[in-house]
């Protein structure tokens, strides 16, 4: 095997990851898209039965109608069609993440068709175009490119603006930073071919202009919505990784991403220096577990809290050292065997007596002495 075909085979599973998940997805996808596209076939039929008669029905007045000359060229549209349709999806197949992007554009698409058949056939319109075809009969089975009353709203509009928008979102980070020069051009041939096809589709009179605005819209606000739903709801919330991430979980091998990435790097280092400035230094003694006990996320807003944490904290050790004292004098002065069991009882009892006398005087001091600096709590006399 040469090195074309390794590379080949790198650059493939690098982008395809069939597993379960993203072979069931696919799937979900191009089945929900293939029953939109039939029943709104079977809708255009309907329409197209109920649609008037152009030549005994007037047609509907157009102000763009009246600005653009009539031809009669149909297969420009079509040629349009073809036009941006299969760069785009040799765009997805060739995409980091070709299966992500394809679920992304069918499903968008299968909206916009499933809108299209609540509004193709709820009012009827007399055809713009002279010499149209009418769907009669066996509306399940009949499939027709150009048919008479096929209007609201307008099919290959729909597929001009998807195409288009996929080249804004992912065909405009597929050039080097080098090359972005060429990613404008690109971008803009591709809107102005989809501006144009649409100003074909009004002078073949395939469509009234209504309906070609109205599938601007649709296709736009469609499009937005399942990337804000992909974004939100998969993607950020790490879900569908066969299709996110197909590269696996390493790094993204994505430009554009890893661009991104160092300029998140770049704006956070300046924050994390100034940050790294502003922290106060440890004061140094030599004492340890001071250190420990006063760290710099427990710092207070004021002297007062400061130092009444610090006071629990002094009273916490004192309790501590008391115990050890008591455990010390426990394994010193043994009981002897012939100590009666009262003696052993008054003694446990004296000896917190004891601590609480030694510790009487040390709160008596701490409530005369007046309040202290943090700076001065380290040098207080119980600690040294």
């Amino acid at each position: 095997m040469g090195p074309r075909m390794e590379r080949f085979k790198r650059w493939f599973f690098l982008r395809y990851r069939f597993t379960r998940q993203s072979i069931l997805c696919t799937f979900l996808a191009v089945a929900i898209f293939a029953l939109t596209l039939y029943f709104m076939n079977v809708m255009a039929n309907v329409a197209s039965y109920l649609s008037p008669d152009n030549t005994k029905v007037p047609k509907m007045s157009d102000r763009l109608f009246e600005a653009i000359p009539s031809i009669k060229l149909l297969w420009l549209t079509d040629l349009a069609d073809a036009l941006l349709f299969v760069p785009t999806i040799i765009l997805v197949l060739t995409h980091y993440r070709p299966l992500y992007l394809l679920c992304k554009v069918l499903l968008t698409w299968a909206l916009c068709n499933l809108m299209r058949i609540t509004t193709i056939a709820i009012t009827s319109f007399p055809d713009p175009r002279d010499g149209c075809v009418h769907s009669v009969d066996e509306f399940f089975t009949t499939f027709l490119l150009h048919r008479c009353g096929d209007c609201m709203f307008s099919g290959h509009t729909v597929i001009f603006v998807i195409s288009a928008l996929v080249w804004t979102s992912h065909g405009y980070h597929r050039f080097p930073r080098r090359f972005r020069w060429l990613a404008w051009i690109s971008l803009f041939l591709v809107w102005a071919l989809c501006f144009g096809s649409a100003i074909i589709v009004i002078a073949n009179r395939a469509h009234y202009t209504v309906d070609v605005m109205v599938a601007f819209y649709v296709a736009g606000g469609n499009w937005y919505i399942f990337t804000y739903l992909f974004d939100h709801y998969i993607e950020e919330r790490g879900r569908l990784k066969d299709l996110t991430r197909p590269w696996g979980d390493g790094p993204d091998p994505r430009q554009h991403a890893q661009e991104r990435e160092e300029k998140r790097q770049l704006r956070m280092s300046p924050d994390a220096e100034k940050s790294a400035m502003a922290a106060p230094l440890p004061q140094q003694t030599g004492d340890v577990q001071m250190q420990s006990l006063y760290t710099e996320t427990e710092q207070p807003s004021n002297n007062e809290t400061y130092y009444n944490r610090h006071q629990q904290g002094f009273s916490q050790d004192v309790t501590q050292s008391v115990l050890q004292q008591q455990a010390l004098l426990q394994q010193q002065q043994q009981p002897n065997e012939q100590q009666q069991p009262h003696e052993q009882q008054q003694q446990l009892y004296q000896q917190p007596q004891q601590s609480y006398q030694q510790e009487q005087p040390y709160q008596q001091q701490q409530q005369e002495q007046p309040m202290q600096l943090p700076g001065e709590i380290y040098n207080h006399p119980y600690r040294q």
